[in-house]
């Protein structure tokens, strides 16, 4: 299969298609018949994890390096995570992209600290082996907005006022894809990314997801203006990295109290990119925490292949998916606080969703073995677990449990579920 250096190249050429696809042996041609190749083999499925924040550092403080290097089928892709309200707070002044690179540039400014300790751990996994994604959390920086518009609910991002290639948004992602261009001149670690995921969830957590100022009305519209936004700069780039989009989340259906379920919300925006040519490799990226904790749907079959229906309905150049986050959300209950203003969550081990297993441990293994080899045999590109290592807070879908602070410092959770025997054992192909 072409490495994503090699896509750059030659991106949306049928060459590239056919190599995306996999490139198949040929059959032995029978005598007195002519030579009939074989169907192409899928390229073997990747194997990644989703790292957030401290307690997930790609470093050996808590042990994540060598647990996702060893064992007998390593870990080969890890995604990292950057906030654009931590490096940004404030709009640049004046308001320019050459003042916007600036600005994330200052080696005394606010995105120094979350640079040097990205541009470390991008540098490691560089070094290691690995190919990495970039990740931006659901969050846009307060001056994205014009002032005197109505405040987004708790817990949602509201969606940038400018969404164009020359807009604010534009300049960040311009600013990273150089920053972590191919050859890693754009830092002082040398560090390279391969992919870059600019959005994360926009079908639950951004807001609006309905706007009179969104192509068509609906939050689609208005991913699809970023999509081909981030596009535009990353083509601009010399050695930028792909980009994966959209980072669906297939959590969200019809009975779901917010959001734009799934399938609407991919429906649509295949419907807008319909013809599109990005100029750069572009993987669809959706997040698989229904499929793995629920199984297939009604009629059999899982939300990935509805997925994939969905693209070839709409032409999508490459029918494929990439899970860039997904696993086992655990049920969990309040145990206390970590702070005065910090809830503690536990797993509740009898809160699983198959009876046949006895407790969620059990079954977060089963269900994430029994995904893992269905997409397997499925043009899926990569399968990425949420985190090793929870924090002991609401959400929780780790390998290993929550990490907890104490006063003698740092303690990881043992045993570590069954999951975490499990993880390096996987293997496609």
């Amino acid at each position: 299969m072409l490495t994503r250096r090699e896509l750059l190249a030659g991106a949306g050429s049928a060459a590239v298609a056919l190599a995306l696809a996999g490139c198949g042996e040929t059959t032995r041609p029978l005598a007195g018949r002519s030579r009939t190749p074989s169907p192409p083999r899928p390229p073997r499925m990747r194997k990644g994890i989703s790292l957030i924040g401290d307690v997930n550092a790609y470093d050996d403080t808590l042990g994540v390096r060598p647990y996702l290097l060893d064992g007998p089928h390593p870990t080969t892709f890890v995604s990292l995570w950057l906030g654009w309200p931590a490096v940004q707070p404030l709009a640049p002044a004046p308001f320019a992209r050459e003042q916007a690179f600036a600005d994330l540039a200052n080696p005394s400014g606010p995105a120094a600290p979350a640079f040097a300790a990205l541009d470390a751990e991008i540098a490691r996994a560089n070094a290691d082996g690995l190919e990495v994604a970039l990740t931006l959390y659901q969050a846009f920086p307060d001056w994205s907005r014009a002032p005197g518009g109505a405040p987004s609910p708790p817990q949602f991002a509201a969606v940038p006022d400018d969404r164009s290639p020359d807009g604010p948004w534009a300049w960040l992602v311009a600013y990273l894809c150089a920053r972590y261009a191919r050859g890693g001149a754009g830092n002082p670690a040398g560090a390279h990314v391969d992919w870059l995921q600019p959005m994360n969830e926009p079908n639950l957590t951004w807001w609006p997801q309905h706007s009179p100022s969104y192509p068509g009305g609906t939050i689609a519209g208005a991913v699809a203006e970023l999509a081909r936004g981030a596009a535009a700069v990353a083509a601009a780039t010399p050695g930028a990295p792909g980009l994966l989009l959209p980072a669906t989340s297939d959590v969200v259906s019809t009975a779901s109290p917010h959001g734009t379920p799934w399938d609407v919300f991919t429906d649509e925006l295949l419907a807008q990119l319909r013809g599109w040519e990005p100029g750069v490799p572009v993987g669809w990226s959706q997040h698989n925490y229904a499929d793995v904790k629920l199984g297939p749907q009604a009629d059999g079959r899982w939300r990935v292949e509805r997925l994939l229906d969905l693209q070839r309905t709409h032409d999508w150049p490459e029918p494929s998916v990439w899970l860039t986050e997904g696993g086992y959300q655990f049920g969990v209950r309040r145990d206390g606080w970590i702070a005065p203003d910090l809830e503690r969550w536990v797993v509740d081990p009898a809160k699983t969703h198959d009876p046949t297993h006895p407790d969620a441990y059990t079954e977060q293994a089963a269900a994430i073995e029994r995904n893992w080899h269905a997409m397997a045999r499925l043009p899926v590109r990569l399968w990425s677990q949420y985190q090793v290592n929870d924090r002991d807070v609401r959400f929780q879908s780790s390998l290993r449990g929550p990490i907890q602070d104490t006063p003698a410092g740092r303690i990881l959770h043992d045993p570590p579920y069954p999951a975490y025997a499990l993880w390096p054992t996987l293997v496609s192909g």
